[in-house]
């Protein structure tokens, strides 16, 4: 946009530019009306003029630098003063560049071409995430309020989807960053190819896919669709959206199938204003996380409820760690064949004091997502060494206490210190010490996570890995692993002693365990069928509700004197 008062000056100038290639040019003569057009149309850049009647260009070059939209955008001067004052005071207020006139034609297209790639470098910067390649949160605004305006003159519905992608935060804790990165990109690049390939869009919109679809943050998305006819299209997209992620994705030529949950907001219906849209659509993909399944839902006022609640929650969250409203509680693990406790697993628990029980499946995920896990860690790493102390004091030297590790906790830089200061203040026995990690994360970084095993072993701390047989383990990596025990997941003990399945899959984990000589640990045993199989093929560890829920520090210390005495 060039704004000058002499109108053969602009007209001048635009057959320069039209020359060089420039065709998308406008012309202001007005200066009265340059700020009106500026903010309206939002040009690349400004040639702008001086010396003009009623409104000169310094008024308007502080104008537009004022204003938050237009504060980064190009203006190159043109004037025929060449005294150092007035370049001076148009630096102060903001120019990019001088042009002195006469405009030489070359110089002016050597200075629109480097100008104009200097910004669109910027915008990059700034418009764009730099893993996915896809437009950022505040260009997506943009851009959604861009397509609100349209509305004006042609009716007609806009939708927004929000997609969060199910049990990420456990993938990324279980695959580490760099597969995580990947990941996102993979995600990117399949909703890139819906979207491509989306009747809905093809018809009804000319705009490229990348312009539409955009990584708001994290493991969350979002696709706009502008001038649908019917306000179930974009429930049409979502179906397409999920039956293409039904397939999973090859990242670091590891299969994975990811979950989409899918909120869906419309214009006008759900608001007017671009910031309210995509809060409502993802209000609504937050409600839905904690689904397992794929799944789209079109906002209300429920999904805003839950998120309020859970806003709510995360707050109580930080004031429960000052507050002391953690506790932990201990599972018996009792010897298969002569029944004597042989230890125990600490398990958290949040007493809310208005809310009472909270889940660990609520809480866990919560503290993760607000960078709490490691502090929260730390505090049940210390309460469980004192109870591995009152236990000896008590006369039970050979009863283990399972303290399960976070990965977020695992990975912090001071955990091997943490161990160690721990052990030191509590005065607790390393030996009487075992750390639980789950499968998928011991699995994710197999030569960093292997060399940290071995320092904690050295400590004299024994390590367990959970949920064995529901992650990703090659039993090649795994009999080089620095482990003590394997815990068998619930949920092959729920289907045995019948399931087929599971009688082949936990008979298989526990002869594997024999031959590398780990310990084996059966969790969720509930039925005395259970355990007489579980006994038949050689299961070292018993845990579950057969034989104790899990009970209190006193409570635990008691069964254990009741069955000394049998």
């Amino acid at each position: 946009m060039m704004i000058d008062d002499e109108t053969i000056m602009i007209e001048l100038i635009k057959i320069f530019l039209e020359d060089t290639g420039y065709l998308q040019f406008s012309g202001i003569s007005d200066s009265t009306k340059a700020l009106q057009a500026i903010f309206k149309e939002e040009p690349d850049i400004i040639l702008l003029d001086i010396v003009m009647p009623k409104v000169d260009g310094y008024e308007i070059l502080k104008k537009v630098r004022e204003n938050p939209k237009t504060e980064h955008l190009p203006i190159i001067v043109l004037t025929s003063f060449s005294d150092s004052a007035s370049k001076l005071k148009a630096l102060e207020l903001g120019a990019t560049d001088f042009l002195t006139k006469p405009v030489d034609q070359s110089e002016l297209a050597l200075r629109v071409r480097n100008t104009l790639t200097f910004k669109a470098y910027q915008d990059r910067l700034a418009y764009f995430d730099p893993l996915t390649g896809l437009p950022n949160k505040k260009l997506y605004l943009e851009r959604i309020t861009k397509a609100i305006k349209s509305f004006n003159e042609k009716p007609g519905h806009l939708s927004l989807l929000n997609i969060r992608l199910g049990e990420y935060r456990k993938l990324t804790e279980g695959l580490g960053p760099k597969v995580s990165d990947s990941l996102l990109k993979k995600v990117s690049k399949r909703l890139l190819e819906c979207v491509r390939s989306s009747d809905v869009i093809s018809s009804h919109s000319s705009q490229d896919p990348t312009r539409v679809t955009a990584h708001i943050s994290g493991d969350e998305f979002s696709i706009l669709l502008s001038r649908i006819q019917h306000m179930g299209d974009a429930s049409y997209v979502a179906e397409r959206l999920i039956t293409a992620f039904k397939k999973p994705l090859i990242v670091e030529e590891r299969p994975i199938f990811v979950t989409l949950h899918i909120g869906i907001s419309v214009f006008p219906n759900d608001g007017t204003e671009a910031d309210v849209l995509l809060s409502k659509a993802s209000n609504v993909a937050d409600f839905l996380v904690d689904t397992k399944e794929n799944i789209f839902q079109f906002y209300s006022s429920e999904a805003n409820k839950h998120l309020k609640e859970k806003i709510e929650l995360q707050q109580d969250l930080r004031a429960a760690i000052s507050n002391s409203e953690f506790r932990l509680v201990y599972q018996p693990q009792v010897d298969s064949q002569t029944f004597e406790v042989k230890g125990a697993e600490a398990l958290l628990r949040w007493d809310h004091p208005s809310k009472g029980f909270i889940s660990p499946d609520i809480f866990i995920p919560l503290a993760e997502e607000n960078g709490l896990m490691v502090e929260i860690g730390n505090r049940v790493l210390l309460d469980a060494c004192y109870h591995a102390v009152a236990l000896k004091d008590h006369g039970f030297f050979d009863v283990m206490v399972s303290i399960n590790i976070s990965g977020r906790q695992f990975s912090s830089a001071d955990f091997l210190d943490t161990i160690t200061k721990t052990l030191l203040v509590t005065g607790a026995c390393a030996s009487s010490i075992i750390f639980e990690i789950t499968e998928s994360f011991a699995m994710s970084d197999i030569h960093k996570t292997t060399e940290i095993l071995r320092l904690i072993r050295a400590l004299g701390i024994k390590v367990s890995v959970d949920d064995f047989g529901t992650g990703y383990s090659s039993l090649s990596y795994l009999k080089e692993f620095p482990i003590d025990e394997l815990k068998i997941d619930k949920s092959f003990i729920d289907g045995l002693p019948d399931n087929t399945g599971d009688q082949a899959i936990t008979s298989a984990i526990v002869t594997m365990a024999k031959k590398l000589n780990f310990k084996i640990v059966a969790e969720g045993v509930e039925h005395k069928s259970q355990l007489e199989y579980l006994q038949a093929i050689g299961c070292d560890l018993i845990q579950g509700y057969l034989f104790s829920k899990p009970v209190s520090q006193a409570d635990f210390i008691q069964f254990c004197e009741d069955k000394a005495k049998i």
